[in-house]
């Protein structure tokens, strides 16, 4: 009988300058809060066994999370969904769909963002079109040093949204995953290195889905 628990949560709009480790003992609370019998480890500092998929960086909203919850018995899938729903922040973490799984993690590939944009000026979406054809050069930290990467090479889909002439929204998929990721805030410096009146004075990026192997 599986005794992990698979959850797909949104992170809101509450939660967006929120990080991980913060993230991490909101949902903590919000499950002893809702009793879910979590499995916790053994020592001498025992905390919740979980295991999140892609943790999410500060600024960024997300509708796509994963998080693998160990727990000691299973209770309904229904229930753990409105219990822990119903003891969390508002528009903070919500539970959007749940299973019981023996499977590992699925490996991601690639993420699905939309990035909402106010610019300083007036701005031209043709700059930042165009720029999607070209090298888009950025200094990109590894685990031991700092390497020069084209992000079009890891730029697969993008569409370009106008609502004003400020303001547009651009939805992208690219590399994410374990091997290579890249955040939008680094998609924001390549493209403002590249693109000559592109100054965000208001970044807004959104996880929508991801991609698995």
């Amino acid at each position: 009988m599986p005794t992990i628990l698979r959850a797909t949560f949104k992170k809101g709009e509450t939660l967006r300058y929120t990080g991980h480790l913060d993230i991490l003992r909101t949902f903590v609370r919000g499950l002893r809060r809702a009793d879910i019998p979590v499995k916790y480890s053994e020592g001498f500092n025992p905390h919740a066994v979980m295991a999140f998929a892609l943790p999410l960086g500060v600024g960024t909203t997300s509708e796509c999370e994963i998080v693998d919850i160990a727990v000691t018995e299973q209770i309904p899938v229904a229930d753990f969904i409105s219990r822990v729903n119903a003891n969390m922040p508002k528009d903070a973490i919500e539970i959007l769909s749940a299973e019981y799984t023996d499977e590992k993690m699925p490996e991601i590939i690639k993420a699905e963002y939309t990035i909402t944009y106010e610019n300083a000026t007036p701005i031209d979406t043709s700059l930042i079109e165009k720029a999607f054809s070209s090298p888009i050069m950025v200094e990109k930290k590894s685990k031991r040093q700092m390497n020069e990467v084209d992000l079009s090479e890891h730029i697969f889909e993008h569409s370009i949204e106008n609502t004003d002439e400020k303001t547009f929204t651009l939805t992208v998929i690219m590399s994410a995953g374990n091997k290579f990721n890249i955040k939008p805030q680094l998609l924001t410096a390549g493209l403002m290195s590249v693109c000559d009146g592109f100054n965000p004075v208001l970044t807004l990026p959104h996880r929508k889905r991801f991609i698995f192997q």
